[in-house]
């Protein structure tokens, strides 16, 4: 995520998201990626992906984007805590 702030994208963080991943291209081309293990969200788990241009889809999925970016805190802001906190205990 530091490289990302580094280059100027604004990050942030939610904890505990366990809905499904999606893209909007343009504000009407979107895909939804559902995980099969909805528990555990991994990039070497089966995700059944869903493409439409239905633009009523795509206006949903970017209010919820919306949504969830005002609950999200700011990455720099967490990136701190986890500095001050250290690595977690094994």
């Amino acid at each position: 995520m530091q490289q990302f702030l580094d280059v100027g994208v604004d990050v942030r963080q939610l904890t505990g998201y366990r809905g499904v991943t999606f893209s909007v291209f343009d504000g009407k081309i979107s895909t939804t990626g559902i995980n099969v293990d909805i528990n555990r969200i991994s990039l070497d788990a089966p995700v059944s992906v869903v493409w439409t241009d239905d633009y009523a889809h795509a206006a949903r999925l970017m209010h919820t984007f919306e949504m969830l970016w005002e609950q999200a805190i700011p990455a720099v802001q967490r990136i701190e805590e986890l500095l001050k906190e250290g690595p977690p205990e094994v």
